[in-house]
């Protein structure tokens, strides 16, 4: 085998491979009940979980970057998880990354409670409350960072890909009672698997076609009872360009039948605003 397949090949292994590892993610805090060992633990599954997807190829200005923290405000409470993953393209090592995954574990039982030594229940309380703090200073800061690291030269997005890829390991096996994605991107994919661009320019696209397209490639993501919000559709880089409505509403059709396709519920996809206060 000449050395140009063996590179070839290498690479392949590595797209393969290395999301995986990224995906591992950040450990969660130690839990408020490890040291109670005379009382069974109640089971703790989130209420809530949020998935937040950002695409690093988006270009958001300030003003949307401060509107995103808005919309997430709500999320911080006993019972929630969020994860942050970034993604882009197989370019330059930028292969999807899981950045933060935190828990906030829940107030339990009163039964549980009734079972406590009066110094435990003092600190099962007080942990909870510290856990929740760190949370969400936690979530802020990372959420600052992985907005500020968006870099919107990077040459092709593999949305596609990158979204089947999170939607198996992040939220498919997830057990939360209610899932939210929050997906932050410009919705343009520009891949080997399809091109939403034609002569330097945004195409209409057929949104029958497309998604006959890529499940014939397997590309549908794992999305079933998972409400749905997209942030940031049509975008562009160059803010003189312009963007013909009748195109961004053909490839808008094309995300909800997208998320559709894939079990999730639709809730509202922003081009490129939401027009709602908050994610929920």
């Amino acid at each position: 085998m000449d050395k140009f397949n063996t590179m070839r090949i290498l690479k392949s292994l590595l797209w393969v491979v290395l999301p995986f590892c990224a995906l591992i993610g950040p450990a969660n805090a130690k839990s408020c009940f490890s040291n109670i060992s005379y009382v069974e633990t109640d089971k703790q599954v989130a209420k809530r979980a949020l998935y937040i997807l950002i695409d690093e190829t988006v270009p958001l200005s300030k003003s949307m970057k401060s509107k995103i923290a808005k919309l997430l405000d709500g999320w911080g409470k006993q019972g929630d998880k969020v994860r942050i993953a970034r993604f882009s393209a197989s370019y330059r090592g930028l292969y999807p990354e899981l950045v933060f995954d935190e828990y906030i574990e829940q107030k339990p039982s009163d039964q549980y409670m009734f079972n406590l030594h009066y110094r435990d229940k003092k600190a099962v309380m007080k942990c909870l409350e510290e856990q929740q703090a760190k949370f969400k200073a936690s979530f802020a800061m990372q959420m600052k960072s992985s907005l500020n690291a968006i870099d919107p030269k990077i040459p092709k997005s593999e949305l596609l890909g990158s979204l089947k890829l999170l939607s198996k390991q992040l939220i498919l096996k997830d057990e939360a009672e209610q899932k939210v994605v929050f997906l932050i991107s410009d919705g343009l994919e520009n891949s080997a698997i399809t091109s939403f661009y034609g002569q330097g320019k945004i195409r209409s696209v057929n949104p029958q076609k497309e998604i006959s397209k890529i499940r014939r490639q397997g590309k549908i993501g794992y999305w079933k009872n998972t409400k749905v919000y997209m942030y940031g559709l049509g975008l562009m880089p160059d803010k003189k360009q312009y963007v013909n409505p009748d195109r961004i509403n053909s490839i808008k059709r094309f995300w909800e039948r997208y998320f559709v396709e894939g079990g999730g519920r639709v809730k509202e996809i922003g081009t490129p605003e939401l027009l709602l206060t908050s994610i929920e």
